[in-house]
């Protein structure tokens, strides 16, 4: 990988609050990094972010710039190679030892974000700023970018055309359509549906293979790996955007990244050598802990490895070398260098046996389906427009049956009956009033009269009448202004005149006797309050 840089010795000094910094155990983790520092770790958390804001188009600059406190990003004289720092000695040994780190903190964010990073040609520029003793020298800020491959550039190497960034995200969603369509199976299932699934929509793009080893610089900006087919080209559905190892082993991780799995699954990139050729692969840590080398480019049609041979298999060896042989073929694969130390004190391992799918951590029973209980049969039901009234007041609780087989729909309904369902309806749809009471009746009643209601002269075993009941639920529904209803008899001074314009208006009840016709003063029934209340809630 290249990379540009241009330094300055001028001397600032800045104050800056620094982010928390993870804590890093030997054991192994799910992420690159292990061997970053917590400077590195800084400056790794800051392009990761912006990483991710570039590829979802709300950033289209991917530079950053990132400040330090003295002693927290620093060397020594000895740790530079020299006996004392000056303003002369300084550069090259300084631009050195950034520029190792920045390759670490590339390889991580390579490794890690495989969509996030689609964007990315394999450049990156720098700028740092520092103050020096001549014994110790300290980076005060950090401008630091990544160049922009050309198929995704705007207006300079460092920006993004979001409209292309944009197009490039359409495929986000045949991602996550596939992770869905593979929601219900085992681990194993999933793996092996992700393996199948990339190797249809892919061919291995043996024209772009052969460009790639007449490139003499193959990480240069003009090199096939900057195009960004390596991950979006596997999702895009046309036949004619194929792929090398690079969108293979990306596009495997990335739908890994999607899913959330039964065990303890993670999914990591690896590269190196293949019998000598430059090659991407995966490793899978499963759910019994082991790793297993994952080769979803071999095991496309027509590969070494097709019909699962070099998919969670066994490998021979340690450290950076690994051999699998199956039947007739040996295939050799050996960790590029700098992937040691990345998520572990040395190379990911990988297992001497295979992965057996019998002792796959298995996908969880889906919850059984609640069951409602039948609603009761009631056999004086028998309006068709009480029908569905009736069903809304029992599945929300607003009332049952008088018996099991009878609900009583012509029976009269007292002030305290319909303040209860009233009450109960409140409850049920908006939440209020809670939490339920005990006695839902005389709750009910007191929580009228906190709303203004009722007053002292208020008869709970009276008769209910049409207009009364209209007032409780227009006041429980915080008093809604309507149109005029144009009942000959409903005085415009009535107190609940406002109530039955807006019970016509929202078609709660319409007159009764005749169109101009509301009838006031008639006593309303068990059923009638029952629609009264389904219409205004429903």
């Amino acid at each position: 990988m290249k990379k540009r840089w241009l330094a300055t010795l001028l001397a600032l000094v800045l104050t800056v609050s620094l982010l928390p910094v993870t804590a890093y155990a030997a054991a192994v983790q799910d992420k690159a990094g292990a061997n970053l520092t917590p400077a590195e770790q800084q400056i790794y958390d800051a392009m990761a972010a912006r990483a991710a804001e570039v590829a979802a188009g709300t950033t289209a600059s991917t530079q950053i710039s990132i400040f330090f406190e003295e002693g927290e990003l620093s060397w020594t004289a000895r740790e530079m190679g020299l006996s004392r720092i000056t303003d002369e000695n300084l550069v090259n040994p300084l631009h050195e030892k950034v520029g190792e780190m920045l390759d670490r903190i590339y390889t991580c964010l390579e490794l890690n974000l495989p969509f996030e990073m689609f964007w990315a040609n394999n450049y990156w520029n720098w700028i740092w700023y520092q103050e020096h003793t001549g014994s110790e020298v300290w980076i005060t800020g950090l401008d630091y970018s990544i160049d922009v491959t050309p198929a995704y550039q705007g207006r300079n190497t460092i920006t993004t055309d979001v409209s292309k960034i944009t197009q490039a995200n359409s495929v986000i969603a045949t991602a996550k359509a596939i992770v869905q369509a593979n929601e219900g199976k085992s681990d194993y299932e999933k793996l092996a549906a992700y393996r199948d699934e990339i190797c249809a929509r892919n061919t291995y793009n043996r024209d772009a293979y052969q460009t790639m080893l007449k490139d003499k610089d193959p990480y240069g900006p003009d090199h096939t790996y900057g195009d960004p087919w390596q991950l979006i080209y596997v999702f895009d559905g046309d036949p004619d955007t194929n792929v090398l190892c690079e969108g293979y082993s990306k596009a495997f991780k990335y739908l890994c990244d999607l899913s959330e799995f039964n065990g303890d699954v993670t999914c990591y990139l690896a590269e190196g050598l293949m019998n000598g050729e430059k090659h991407m692969w995966n490793v899978v840590r499963m759910g019994d802990g082991n790793f297993y080398l994952a080769d979803v480019t071999n095991s496309d049609e027509g590969m070494s490895g097709e019909n699962g041979g070099l998919f969670l298999t066994e490998a021979s060896g340690s450290g950076q070398k690994y051999v699998v042989s199956h039947d007739n073929w040996k295939i050799t694969y050996i960790y590029r260098e700098d992937q040691e130390g990345l998520f572990t004190d040395g190379y990911l391992p990988i297992s001497a046996a295979a992965y057996l799918p019998d002792n796959d951590v298995p996908a969880p029973a889906a919850p059984a389906a609640p069951v409602d209980p039948p609603a009761p049969a009631f056999t004086d039901v028998t309006y068709s427009w009480l029908v569905d009234p009736v069903a809304w007041a029992l599945e929300h609780d607003v009332t049952n049956g008088i018996t099991e087989t009878t609900f009583e729909p012509d029976a009269e309904c007292t002030h305290a009956q319909i303040l209860t369902f009233l009450y109960r309806a409140e409850r049920s749809v908006n939440g209020t009033p809670a939490p339920a009471a005990a006695e839902d009746m005389n709750a009910a009643i007191e929580w009228a009269r906190e709303q203004g209601m009722i007053d002292d002269s208020f008869d709970r075993g009276a008769p209910c009448t049409r207009s009364q009941s209209v007032r409780y639920i227009w006041l429980a529904l915080g008093s809604p202004s309507a149109g005029a209803s144009g009942f000959t008899d409903v005085p415009a001074d009535a107190a609940y005149a406002r109530a039955v314009d807006w019970a016509a208006e929202k078609e709660v009840t319409k007159g009764d006797g005749g169109a101009d016709i509301f009838n006031p003063e008639k006593a309303c029934s068990r059923g009638q309050i029952i629609t009264f209340l389904y219409r205004a809630y429903h």
